[in-house]
């Protein structure tokens, strides 16, 4: 089966030039073909190997119109007109200069080819960088279905309607009945492209390992139920499994964690991303996209299947399942620095409802407010870092990515691609919802990403009243307010508890110094030895002074008694 060869487009005013890569082919005239058919698709082919189909934005001059043209100079007659063009202008002559020309460098890539095709009109063409959306096959306008009604109505001699009437009507609700019993199964992918995938298809084990939803591909109901409601129990079982897995002391710890000297999280907050790095001038231009870049976009199309006449909803909905993709991998990035790691597959799949949970978001009734609620709520439950503060960062991140349009939009899901693709557990995401949404976004217009963008702007600056503050924390149904006022609250009665036990113990010294009768004051050490050394020096001075009292009462003792002796005699 040939494959799809490396190319890149560039152009002029007047021209548009196709490089392709085909090495080790042997090419001549003989080998390759080209061909231009209506002037807009263009097929070459390098056998055995390499073909490659691309549709063009506009016309070229292909080799039916120059034939056309020589023809009619030949004979004499003016140039074949275009339906619709004015009668008074006549095309210009065609010559041979103008046939589509090829040009081969054997050296360049070990065998270049380069197409050259002559533009119809001057003029420069956009999205020429969007390979996948070249290699779309031009899509057919299909007629609205009318609207259903009998053919025949078989009318009674009497005026009346036949049974016959109901008796369809009985036999189309039995068939609609049985359809309906059908289209029970459980779909899911991008569109609800797949079903069964997990149950036939996958290997054992691998739901397990790559969802939190168990049992993808089984009716949580009774299995009476319609298919939207059985959308509502998985709904329900993930906010509740949410719930029990929420832990509030861990939210509590990262709750200041922006003043804790954390190197992730000021790695996470400081780090500048690809996409503010973007020039917005370079966003619409040709050369957004590496080579590697380019390439990957020329392959996935060949594995990508995009349903035409998508309804208003079916869009709507596809670019909420973005949003929360988004999220995802924009939470990775930062906290990885940009490096994916071998769990950047896990954090990304946990995070994103649509990824872990086959997460099926129904427009209107699912919002922008919803989507990255649940997105913020489902961060502050499973990663490394629990940070509504950093939760609110990336929601600004994803809103600056859909306000800078599809390119950086298709180049954050290029390396989300990659970091599937080598994942043992999640390499099956790419083909659900990956890569069909790189294949999607190439088939929108710049504005209906960006009114994305837009509307997610209004949301995170909306400030005042709580009903303005959808993304407050009183909206993700964690009680996160009351578990951080009974946490103040607690640390508030410790100081106060700290505070008394010092007042009482500063009390207790006050009556111990009343009862010694000391002073209250306090004394440094020095002024404490000065007291002791003159207590000692009065007590020695005391000592003395008694002892020279005793010996003066001693000497006057004797001297009476001398008197007495002396009067005796």
């Amino acid at each position: 089966m040939p494959i799809t060869p490396r190319y890149s487009l560039t152009q002029t005013s007047t021209h548009l030039h196709i490089e392709v890569s085909i090495p080790h082919v042997r090419v001549s005239t003989s080998t390759i073909e080209l061909r231009v058919v209506e002037g807009t698709e263009v097929n070459l082919y390098a056998p055995p190997t390499y073909l490659l189909r691309l549709t063009l934005p506009d016309r070229v001059i292909d080799e039916d119109a120059v034939e056309d043209s020589l023809s009619s100079s030949a004979i004499g007659l003016s140039p074949i007109q275009e339906v619709g063009a004015p009668s008074n202008e006549a095309q210009r002559l065609l010559t041979k200069e103008d046939l589509p020309k090829l040009q081969y460098n054997p050296e360049k890539n070990h065998g270049t080819l380069v197409v050259i095709l002559k533009k119809e009109e001057e003029g420069i063409w956009q999205d020429l960088d969007l390979l996948g959306r070249l290699q779309q096959p031009t899509q057919m306008v299909q007629p609205k279905p009318a609207a259903k009604k009998l053919l025949v109505q078989e009318i009674s001699e009497n005026g009346e309607e036949s049974t016959r009437s109901s008796e369809i009507n009985e036999a189309q609700q039995e068939v609609l009945e049985e359809c309906l019993s059908i289209q029970k199964t459980i779909s899911y992918g991008l569109f609800k492209k797949y079903s069964n995938v997990f149950r036939d298809y996958a290997r054992a084990g691998l739901a397990h390992e790559m969802l939190e939803c168990p049992n993808p591909d089984e009716a949580i109901g009774k299995g009476e139920e319609s298919i939207e409601l059985e959308e509502q129990y998985r709904r329900e079982l993930r906010r509740q499994t949410e719930n029990e897995k929420f832990d509030a002391s861990r939210y509590l710890n990262d709750l200041d964690i922006a003043n804790e000297d954390d190197m992730i999280f000021e790695s996470a907050i400081m780090m500048k991303p690809h996409w503010m790095e973007i020039n917005k001038s370079d966003v619409g231009g040709n050369s957004f996209f590496t080579d590697h870049e380019s390439h990957l976009l020329a392959e996935l199309p060949r594995q990508t299947n995009i349903p035409t006449n998508l309804s208003a909803e079916q869009k709507q909905s596809a670019l909420l399942c973005l949003l929360d993709i988004l999220f995802a991998y924009v939470y990775d990035h930062r906290t990885t620095d940009g490096d994916p790691t071998v769990e950047s597959s896990w954090t990304v799949m946990i995070l994103s409802p649509t990824l872990s949970w086959l997460e099926c978001y129904n427009s209107p009734y699912d919002t922008i407010a919803d989507v990255i609620g649940w997105s913020i709520r489902r961060s502050l439950i499973y990663p490394y870092l629990r940070s509504y503060d950093l939760a609110k960062h990336i929601a600004e991140d994803v809103c600056e990515i859909m306000k800078r349009g599809r390119r950086t939009v298709i180049r954050c899901l290029l390396q989300l691609h990659k970091i599937m693709e080598q994942s043992e557990s999640h390499y099956l995401f790419n083909k659900l919802y990956i890569d069909p949404l790189i294949g999607w976004i190439q088939q929108c217009e710049e504005d209906e990403v960006q009114q994305i963008g837009d509307a997610l702007e209004q949301l995170l600056t909306a400030k005042g009243s709580n009903s303005s503050d959808v993304l407050g924390k009183q909206h993700l149904d964690l009680d996160l307010e009351d578990i951080e006022k009974r946490f103040f609250e607690s640390d508030d009665e410790k100081d106060t508890s700290s505070s008394e036990d010092e007042d009482s113990s500063s009390t207790v010294d006050y009556e111990s110094d009343d009862e010694s009768g000391g002073d209250t004051e306090v004394t440094t050490d020095e002024e404490r030895q000065t007291e002791r050394l003159a207590k000692e020096d009065g007590n020695h001075s005391s000592a003395l002074l008694d002892n020279n009292i005793g010996q003066e009462e001693g000497s006057l003792i004797q001297v009476m008694q001398n008197l007495t002796v002396n009067k005796d005699s």
